[in-house]
């Protein structure tokens, strides 16, 4: 089975730091390429994730960042009793 190719003009400093890297790595820089495209795909894929999770919050009438630091108290107080009451509380009663 044959892989198809295509051929990536890169400085010759970049190219010779990729060198070294692969050397240090005793890989192929081809292979160090690959990590770096699995790496930025995770990370992204991560951002998104956050996003998502941000836009969630928001949406269902989350704490805003500009919002000061009192509001922000008192909502996670009151997130806490909440979780308290429906998790623990009839443990302690």
């Amino acid at each position: 089975m044959s892989t198809e190719t295509v051929t990536l003009q890169l400085p010759i400093s970049l190219y010779a730091d990729l060198a070294d890297l692969a050397s240090e790595a005793h890989q192929d820089p081809v292979a160090i390429i690959a990590e770096w495209v699995e790496e930025v795909r995770q990370r992204r894929l991560w951002q998104q994730g956050w996003a998502d999770l941000r836009a969630e919050v928001q949406k269902d009438g989350g704490f805003s960042p500009e919002a000061p630091s009192e509001e922000f108290v008192t909502l996670t107080r009151r997130s806490r009793e909440e979780i308290f009451e429906a998790e623990y509380a009839h443990l302690y009663r």
